[in-house]
């Protein structure tokens, strides 16, 4: 179960936004910001700078697992544990004997 602290976390969202393709770009857009508009005839270089300024700068950690789950939807059952203030993401499965 990979760990990460969260000022790791937010870098490694901000990379991933910052390389991402222009078709990603209004998912993440939406995840991040539902209430606005996804900026039309903005260039994806300006869009995928401003949220990972967001990313960066004023996320908050229930905004940042949800975002997570939408830039890396391989990884499973992700959360923020705050008394460590680690992101922990790709939990296996109890694993249970059968019977």
């Amino acid at each position: 179960m990979p760990a990460i602290r969260k000022n790791e976390a937010m870098e490694k969202l901000a990379l991933a936004v910052e390389g991402t393709s222009s078709d990603n770009l209004a998912d993440y857009y939406g995840e991040l910001f539902p209430e606005k508009v996804f900026p039309k005839g903005a260039t994806a270089k300006a869009v995928a700078d401003e949220i990972a300024t967001y990313v960066r700068t004023k996320i908050e950690p229930e905004e940042l697992v949800d975002l997570w789950n939408v830039v890396f939807p391989p990884d499973q059952r992700v959360y923020y544990d705050e008394e460590d203030g680690v992101v922990i993401y790709k939990q296996e499965e109890p694993w249970y004997a059968e019977q």
